[in-house]
């Protein structure tokens, strides 16, 4: 009986270990590239942004507008110099050129 009940646990525990592995991948299952990578105004396809664009990009737009940019002193600072076409957005081509990566 303790052989029957440690192989039923085994194989729950063996059966729930992609479970894991799916919930940790941010990319979805299709394959593709996150939602933020795809959205109009980043680069070409691909191309991620780091992660504090992602962050302060709530709306998933693609760009960080001046509001967003207020969660970060930082990127408040400097939202002249990250807005290299000056209009009124970061995105993520902008914001990859001119922040280092951490």
């Amino acid at each position: 009986m303790k052989t029957r009940t440690r192989l039923a646990t085994l194989c729950v525990v063996l059966a729930a270990l992609p479970l894991g592995a799916i919930a940790a991948d941010p990319a979805p299952a299709t394959g593709g590239t996150p939602a933020a990578a795809t959205t109009p105004g980043t680069a070409a396809a691909g191309a991620q942004a780091a992660p504090i664009f992602e962050q302060l990009d709530s709306n998933r737009d693609g760009v960080v507008t001046k509001d967003e940019a207020k969660r970060s002193a930082d990127v408040t600072a400097r939202f002249k110099e990250l807005d290299a076409d000056r209009d009124g957005r970061i995105s993520a081509a902008e914001f990859r050129k001119t922040m280092p990566a951490k």
